[in-house]
């Protein structure tokens, strides 16, 4: 290893890794044919060409050569151990700013006697164990997404391979092939590192794991002789040459591209707006509050003469307190529960989530962008139509017709034609699936003769094969001769009908024995129904034999195929059909407002059809080729991103430009697919779907979510829980911003009016906190309703707090702050309290404090049950179907009551401001909570056009009371530029490879943190001065004890 690190190779290898890999990315055969061709090379490596490496380096040891060019093993980065988990969970600006204020606040309460006495370290306790337990819950929840990803891939690379050592074929583990390796491949298997062939009979590999399309592709020594790993072979035998292995492969290449770190999703980029809007409303509130307060200050100094300068700084911690109250602390671990939340459910619905995000993401998608090729389509070519004795057949999913069709004789024959004159073979899986060998077009003959009750090998293996005639280029067609029982040989042709069709003078009737006389008119009829397969997109064959009888020992005559006098058995038409599931899927995506579109590398007619067949193609929609596509200029590509419906003839590059153009429009993206050419895409993409069992390696690392069951359904599922996740937490941000504007409002109007604050500490923060979590639990918690796919996705530029939320809240806050200052004010009057003594009222205004608590607590029991519904007049709908809701619910008065009971009577409760209220308080507390639910439904009665706030569909649309008090216009928000964001440039993809592309990520720093997508530097400083300057309430509290958020 000294050596190549150096730069310099070992004497007994004279040809670079690096140099390899080159070749191989380039397809450079003129550097192979200069270095002498495939055998030179083969020595070059200390191989031979018949014998493999030898037995003298086998028994030396391998160890030098895997050394120097690699084993075939990629490394995934080790998993992240729980202590890791832990540091990045905690690895968040506010829960760092809360932990920070806890030690403070620990320091504090407990080194000050007067605030020990008062148990002032409570809060520093509360805070702590809430950090922990968001730490914990995401921790845990990564880890569990960790491990079931790497339990999917572990079985991958667990297979066999042939290799020739010391001139023995032996079968080793994938992970054990050398470069250097003679392998030998045949039909089915999978290509286990990049290899150049050295010789191969009819030797084909299937290369849509890289490219995506099911297109076999003939490699010969005097031709192509790349082959690529990951792939497989579809036709034919052949030994090669391992020259590349593990990650230096071009599938190890593309693979480690693409561990990369994610981006901002479109919710977290709302929460930063939030978080810097809410910031600049708490410092307005903070400077009215200082001023105002300074005022009263200096004026009532000024009457007295007595100039009292610690008040000023009283003054200042409470302006403070207003911005820490403002901030809305048991957020993350709403959106923790919620997403948590949302990740098991939809592991059952088979969608396994490898980045916690997509949940929500997946609710604001706009754009779909699916691969045809095992996505939308079943990835096997099947017959679906056919023409045997002059009617149509329309093939159903049990590919059979109708019974009384078909004479058993004439089944027979055409059986026989299909079984015999193949190829290919099926494996059936323990799972139920087939897996096609060798030529696709094959399989799906064989899988007729199967689905008609007929093994094809039973078949095979009773008729005796006497020549087998491989497809002719020249005559379009393939023949296959057999001896019958008679002595008669029977020939069996299948070929493109245009072709065929010439060579046929007789036509099969229904009863399998009588021959017709084929004239010009049969055979334009023919190929009529040909050419209306043709126009629906289906691959055509027609099936034809003929008897013959004549000497076998005549190689004259047989060495080219008899081919003419032909009987026509029938015509089918091929392809590869969608799933079942895909024209329902797409009607309710396009229902949900999610445009759905086609990339496919097939040709536009075919992907018309299918597109067409599966509802993604209108009567007035765009079809494009890639080449068009990727020639167009940035104008055009704007204009046309979002109005093509079926991109044809594309390559992974165009799929790459098209989802960068998308984000590029503030569009949010997501795009499905299952092989390695859907990589860089997927990763690109806002939201990536890979299929679990069809999928690559690549296509699942690169993805954020993986679909178990490979049915594009589950990604309508993934759409209806990602806008439960994202409506879940605009029902949390209604519940808990009412608390918070009601607490900033009662703080104001306090301080200004030179009053005792209503809430202490401690009971505002077992608001803040512990009815905070619950009511957290009890609305992430609820199951989606269909009717949230009936509605636009929420998109990049929707507001987060939109219009009806407004009304919500600012209707609610009005209801609880007048319940609290009358209370606060007309309390004593109200409930017949007096003071002890003249100068001692101290128990009179613990129980008035106690009685706002209990009621506050109640009436946010009575908010809960409003925010289950933002427009929706009847917000207990379905709430017999919401049972966690319930309990929680249950639970939280349960608590409650046992707080003000168990704490009221004791010292605890003295010094914490929780007392003792009697059975009219209890009995205020309990209706005024429940009048909470008629008031939020009268508030949800006012007209959203009298309402401030933007709307979700345009958020710059100014409602008519905007417009009355003049409101100024807002500006549409702009979508952050994706290019700018991902690390790698636009202008680049066009002219570049798909590892160029797919390579390009790497240039991102892992442990480099971006400031967030769309905000400024300037503003990112801002924002965590607001979080900042929390920590001088904190110190405060050895002097007074304000209402306490944190």
């Amino acid at each position: 290893m000294n050596d190549l690190e150096e730069g310099r190779l070992p004497p007994r290898f004279t040809i670079s890794p690096q140099e390899l890999i080159r070749v191989i990315e380039e397809r450079d055969r003129k550097w192979v044919d200069n270095l002498g061709g495939v055998s030179a090379l083969v020595y070059a490596l200390r191989s031979h060409p018949q014998h493999g490496l030898s037995n003298e380096q086998i028994f030396a040891g391998l160890q030098p050569r895997i050394d120097f060019y690699g084993p075939n093993k990629f490394k995934y980065p080790p998993p992240k151990s729980f202590v890791r988990l832990l540091y990045e969970a905690f690895h968040d600006v506010t829960i760092i700013i809360l932990s920070i204020a806890a030690i403070i606040s620990l320091i504090i309460g407990s080194a000050i006697e007067d605030n020990r006495k008062h148990y002032g370290y409570l809060e520093g306790i509360a805070i702590v164990l809430v950090v922990f337990i968001v730490v914990l819950v995401q921790a845990l929840i990564d880890r569990q997404k960790e491990k079931k990803f790497r339990q999917l891939n572990s079985v991958k690379d667990n297979y066999a391979v042939q290799v020739i050592r010391a001139s023995s074929a032996v079968s080793v583990n994938a992970d054990q092939i050398l470069v250097g390796d003679v392998i030998k491949l045949a039909a089915g298997d999978k290509v286990p590192a990049d290899a150049i062939l050295i010789q191969g009979s009819a030797f084909k590999t299937n290369e849509s794991a890289m490219t995506g399309e099911p297109i076999d592709i003939h490699k010969q020594p005097d031709a192509d002789i790349f082959l690529l790993s990951g792939t497989t072979v579809s036709e034919g035998v052949g030994y090669a040459l391992v020259v590349a292995v593990g990650e230096r492969s071009q599938w190890g290449v593309i693979l480690k591209g693409l561990i990369v770190e994610p981006e901002n999703t479109p919710l977290q980029e709302r929460l930063d707006r939030l978080a810097w809007s809410i910031g600049k409303l708490g410092i307005l509130f903070a400077v009215l509050t200082f001023l105002v307060s300074l005022i009263r200050w200096i004026v009532d100094s000024k009457r007295s003469n007595v100039w009292e300068w610690e008040s000023v700084l009283d003054f200042f911690i409470d302006a403070v307190t207003i911005v820490v109250v403002a901030i809305p602390e048991g957020l993350p671990l709403a959106i923790t529960l919620g997403l948590a939340f949302a990740m098991r459910k939809m592991m059952k619905d088979n969608n396994l989530v490898r980045r916690l995000e997509a949940c929500e993401t997946m609710g604001s998608a706009t754009q779909l962008n699916a691969d045809k090729t095992g996505t939308l389509t079943q990835n096997r070519m099947t017959v679906v139509e056919a023409n045997w004795t002059g009617p149509q057949v329309t093939y159903d999913e049990t590919l059979s017709p109708a019974p009384d069709m078909l004479s058993a004789k004439y089944r027979h024959i055409l059986s026989v034609n299909m079984a015999v004159n193949t190829q290919a073979n099926l494996q059936y899986n323990a799972s139920g699936t087939v897996d096609h060998l060798g030529n696709k077009t094959e399989c799906a003959l064989l899988q007729l003769v199967n689905q008609w009750q007929t093994d094809y090998r039973k078949i095979r293996n009773e008729h005796d094969i006497f020549r087998v005639y491989m497809f002719d280029s020249t005559k379009k067609s393939m023949s296959t001769a057999e001896s019958l029982s008679d002595g008669t040989i029977r020939l069996h042709t299948k070929g493109a009908p245009e072709m065929v069709i010439n060579h046929c003078s007789y036509r099969l009737e229904a009863d399998g024995e009588t021959h017709t006389k084929i004239d010009d008119h049969t055979r334009a009829q023919i190929l009529g129904y040909v050419k209306g397969m043709a126009s629906r997109g289906l691959r055509t064959l027609l099936l034809a034999y003929r008897d013959i009888n004549h000497d076998r020992s005549d190689e004259a005559f047989w060495e080219c195929a008899p081919d003419t006098d032909l009987t026509y058995i029938g015509v089918v038409g091929i392809k590869d059909p969608i799933r079942p599931e895909t024209r329902e899927a797409v009607r309710q995506l396009k229902e949900a407002g999610v445009t759905v579109r086609m990339v496919t590398g097939d040709n536009p007619l075919t992907a018309k059809f299918i597109a067409k067949e599966a509802g993604i193609l209108d009567d007035d929609g765009i079809v494009m080729e890639g080449p068009e596509f990727r020639s167009m200029s940035q104008s055009e590509l704007e204009k046309k991103a979002l109005k093509i419906q079926v991109l044809a003839r594309s390559t992974p590059n165009d799929k790459l430009l098209l989802v960068r153009q998308q984000k590029k429009l503030g569009e949010v993206t997501s795009v499905t697919g299952d092989g390695t050419n859907d990589g860089p895409a997927l990763k690109e993409a806002d939201v990536g779907f890979a299929l679990g069992i069809a999928g690559t390696e690549i296509a699942k690392e690169a993805c954020d979510i993986v679909i178990l069951d490979d049915n594009i359904q589950s990604m309508t599922k993934a759409v209806l829980w990602g806008r439960n996740v994202y409506q879940s937490i605009r029902k949390f941000l209604q519940f808990q911003l009412v608390v918070n504007v009601v607490a900033v409002s009662l703080n104001f109007i306090s301080a200004c009016a030179g009053q005792e604050l209503p809430l202490g500490a401690v009971p505002l923060l077992w608001v803040n906190m512990i009815m905070d979590s619950m009511g957290a639990l009890a609305l992430a918690t609820e199951p989606p309703r269909p009717e949230l796919l009936q509605r636009k996705p929420f998109g990049r530029r929707a507001p987060l707090i939109n219009r009806a939320m407004y009304r919500n809240i600012i209707g609610m806050s009005i209801y609880q702050l007048i319940v609290s200052l009358i209370l606060q004010y007309a309390g004593a009057d109200i409930f017949g309290l007096e003071c002890a003594s003249a100068d001692d009222c101290t128990a009179r205004d613990l129980e008035i404090r106690s009685i706002i608590f209990n009621v506050f607590v109640f009436m946010q029991i009575g908010s809960e049950f409003n925010s289950r519904r933002i427009t929706s007049k009847n917000v207990f709908a379905g709430i017999q179907h919401s049972i966690l809701f319930i309990v929680i619910i249950t639970i939280t008065v349960l608590v409650q009551v046992a707080l003000m009971i168990g704490v009221g009577d004791t010292r605890v409760g003295d010094s914490i401001g929780i007392g003792r209220i009697n059975g009219a308080a209890w009995g205020t507390s309990l209706v005024l909570g429940a009048l909470a639910v008629p008031w939020g439904f009268l508030v949800r009665c006012v007209p959203l056009e009298w309402c401030y706030g933007p709307t979700d569909e345009d958020p710059t649309e100014m409602s008519k009371l905007e417009k009355l008090i003049h409101v100024p216009k807002r500006k549409p928000p702009v979508a952050p530029d994706p290019s700018e964001s991902s690390g790698s440039d636009s202008s680049k993809v066009t002219g570049t490879d798909e590892t160029e592309l797919s390579t390009d990520h790497q240039a991102k720093d892992v442990d480099d943190v971006p400031h967030p997508v769309g905000l400024s530097p300037s503003l990112v400083r801002l924002r965590v001065f607001v979080h900042a300057v929390a920590f001088v309430n904190v110190v405060s509290r050895g002097k007074m004890s304000p209402p306490e958020t944190l």
